[in-house]
């Protein structure tokens, strides 16, 4: 079941919200009547989006992968939107590169923004998400399930290693909503993308493994998904943002349909 009031005033801090998917979301909740922070390390942008969104938001700072400003950014959310209700991760760090080709600052990059500042964010906002009780929403990948991507398997394990954590968080915290939704390549991401030519020669093979087809997400679509699981009289687990032609090779479900 789906509350149209639900949104109405619930303050949302929305993490890695200065472009893309993430400015997407924001605006689409506040919208939808919802008190957003949109927050990321370009805090000029966030402003600047939160000034072009249609009700009540602020711009913050905040990068992931300084645990003080990840704590800072909740104090800041509360102060400025009175409390924190319900928080959306989601900040990324593509990383395109072989692994034999990756070396120690390409990992250290990507974990420390996919799991590490996923981790810190929740910790800081748990002690407000548990008096709601709200929800932690977290970007996840289609890549992170199924089989190989090759080129992108740093990014790849990083995504999967999120997947755990959430679902660790969900069993030490049932009281709080956790729910990861699952996108495909997205056009238009805006998403932190560091690419190294060496992922070049196993990409192209993606079509030939029946990991990829082509077809793209787009940062409404995947805005939606977040607004269905934020209108939801229930906690919803898992959902699966993919388009709907041409049909998909890893088997997701319609964007219009959230699945429990």
């Amino acid at each position: 079941m789906m509350s149209e009031d639900r949104l109405v005033g619930r303050r949302v801090l929305v993490v890695g919200a200065s472009a893309g998917i993430g400015r997407c979301i924001g605006q689409r909740l506040c919208a939808a009547g919802a008190h957003v922070a949109f927050a990321s390390r370009r805090k000029d942008v966030c402003e600047e989006a939160a000034k072009e969104a249609s009700g009540t938001a602020v711009g913050l700072e905040c990068d992931v992968t300084d645990e003080a400003q990840c704590r800072e950014v909740v104090d800041r959310v509360v102060e400025n939107l009175g409390g924190l209700d319900d928080v959306v991760y989601s900040t990324g760090a593509i990383s395109i590169v072989a692994l034999d080709t990756a070396d120690t600052e390409w990992w250290r990059r990507t974990f420390e923004t996919n799991v590490m500042g996923a981790a810190l964010v929740t910790k800081y906002a748990l002690p407000h998400l548990k008096q709601g009780p709200g929800s932690m929403i977290y970007l996840s990948s289609v890549a992170s399930i199924g089989p190989p991507w090759p080129g992108i398997g740093v990014y790849t394990a990083t995504k999967a290693a999120l997947n755990k954590m959430v679902e660790t968080w969900r069993a030490e915290h049932p009281e709080v909503g956790f729910t990861r939704i699952f996108v495909g390549p997205t056009s238009d991401a805006g998403t932190g993308t560091n690419m190294d030519m060496s992922a070049m020669e196993h990409m192209v093979r993606w079509a030939g493994l029946g990991v990829a087809s082509g077809a793209m997400d787009t940062p409404t679509a995947v805005a939606e998904a977040v607004e269905l699981v934020l209108r939801s009289d229930s906690w919803i687990a898992d959902v699966t943002v993919a388009p709907k032609d041409p049909p998909l090779p890893w088997g997701a479900v319609d964007p219009t349909v959230v699945g429990v």
